[in-house]
């Protein structure tokens, strides 16, 4: 996905006469951003797998994707609305 400030610090870079530091710059927070997230995945995957190991914990999980789901939708519908309102 692009980043709006990683192309912020590469124009800049650019406009410096830098433009391999801000190349540098870009890949670093890349892969910063790359293992953030991948360390963020594997954290909420093995804390699944031990809450639902749990059978008290087990009915309270089982409809958390459907309710994720349907707030991802209302604020895509909300930001849709707003969008269409301010044409």
């Amino acid at each position: 996905m692009p980043s709006p400030s990683a192309l912020v610090v590469l124009l800049g870079a650019v406009a410096l006469g830098r433009t391999w530091f801000g190349v540098l710059l870009v890949v670093g927070y890349g892969l910063g951003m790359a293992a953030t997230l991948t360390a963020v995945g594997l954290l909420l995957v093995r804390l699944r797998d031990r809450l639902t190991a749990v059978e008290r914990f087990r009915d309270r999980f089982t409809a958390l994707p459907t309710i994720t789901a349907a707030f991802v939708l209302v604020v895509g519908v909300d930001l849709a609305v707003r969008a269409g309102s301010g044409l």
